[in-house]
C-alpha cells in the first residue's frame, strides 16, 4: 500500500495508540490529522510531528457527535486536499460490571467507541469511494473478541465494532471497490484507557457504588496496562497490518489463540448437545 504524501485522519490521536499512529504515519510520509477532545494533548503530538519533519492539523473534536464527524472530514479536505486512510481510534472505557454500569456510561461508551466508529465510516467512506481509493482501520480490542469480567460496555462496544468492520470488509469485497478496511485488536498497550474519566460527561458520572471485586479487577487491569506494549510499538504493527493488507492486525499472539479457544470450546459444547 502506497501512504507516502497521502493524508490520515487518526482520531483519538492525544495519547496511547493514536499518538503512535499519528507520528509513525507522518514519519512514512504522510499529512496528518490529529482529532481529540482536548486541544493541548493534540498540539503536543502535533509539535512531535513538526520537529519529525510532518505535516499536520489539529481538529477538536467529539467523534459521538455526527457533526462533529463532518467537520473533521471537511478540514481534512480544505488542508489537504483529500483523505486515504481513516484510524477510527478514539475509545473510552469505565470499567464496572453490568449492573453497576449506569444508562448514562452505557450512552457515553457506546457514544465514542461504538456510534464514532459508525460516523467515521458513514462520512469518509463516500469520499474514499468518490475517489477510487482508501483505507479504514478501526482499533477494537481484544474485549471485541472474548468478553473479560467488570467491563461490560466496553466488551459491548468493541464487539460491535468488530461486527462492523467485518460487515464493511465483506460489502466491499463483493461490490468489488477499491476502498479496504481493517480492525486492529490489540490486547495490553500501555495507554490512559483507564483514565478516561478527564473526558467523560457530567451526565455519565456514576452514582452507583463500585463492588470490591470490581476494584480488584481495576487493579489487575491496571497493572497489565502498566507493563504492557508501548504504544509506538502497537501503532507500528497496526500500521504495517495496513500496509501488508491484513484485515485482523494483533499486537499479541495470546489474542488470536485466545479467540480459537473459545471457539474450540463453543464447538465441544455444540457436540455435546447434539449427543444429548
Amino acid at each position: 500500500m502506497d501512504i507516502f504524501g497521502k493524508t490520515a485522519v487518526v482520531t483519538g490521536a492525544g495519547s496511547g495508540i493514536g499518538r503512535g499512529l499519528a507520528l509513525n504515519l507522518s514519519q512514512k510520509g504522510m499529512n496528518v490529522v490529529l482529532v481529540g477532545p482536548h486541544s493541548s494533548s493534540l498540539e503536543d503530538v502535533a509539535a512531535e510531528v513538526n520537529r519529525g519533519g510532518g505535516q499536520c492539523v489539529c481538529v477538536v473534536a467529539d467523534v459521538s457527535q455526527l457533526e462533529d464527524v463532518r467537520r473533521v472530514a471537511d478540514e481534512a479536505v480544505a488542508a489537504f486536499g483529500s483523505v486515504y486512510l481513516l484510524c477510527n481510534n478514539a475509545g473510552v472505557g469505565p470499567i464496572g460490571s453490568c449492573a453497576e454500569t449506569t444508562l448514562e456510561e452505557w450512552e457515553w461508551t457506546l457514544g465514542v467507541n461504538m456510534w464514532g466508529v459508525i460516523y467515521g465510516i458513514h462520512v469518509f467512506l463516500p469520499l474514499l469511494e468518490a475517489q477510487g481509493e482508501g483505507h479504514i482501520n478501526t482499533t477494537a480490542s481484544e474485549s471485541g473478541l472474548y468478553g473479560v469480567p467488570y467491563f461490560a460496555a466496553y466488551n459491548t462496544s468493541k464487539f460491535a465494532v468488530v461486527g462492523l468492520m467485518q460487515s464493511l470488509a465483506r460489502d466491499l469485497r463483493n461490490s468489488r471497490s477499491k476502498v479496504t478496511v481493517s480492525v486492529f485488536c490489540p490486547g495490553a498497550v500501555r495507554t490512559c484507557i483507564l483514565e478516561s474519566d478527564r473526558s467523560r460527561p457530567q451526565s455519565a458520572s456514576r452514582d452507583v457504588p463500585v463492588s470490591a471485586p470490581t476494584e480488584a479487577f481495576h487493579t489487575m487491569v491496571s497493572q497489565a496496562i502498566a507493563t504492557g506494549l508501548p504504544p509506538e510499538d502497537a501503532a507500528m504493527i497496526c500500521v504495517e497490518g495496513i500496509r501488508q493488507g491484513k484485515f485482523w492486525i494483533f499486537s499479541h499472539d495470546h489474542v488470536p489463540e485466545t479467540a480459537y479457544k473459545q471457539a474450540e470450546a463453543m464447538l465441544q459444547e455444540q457436540r455435546l448437545t447434539d449427543l444429548s
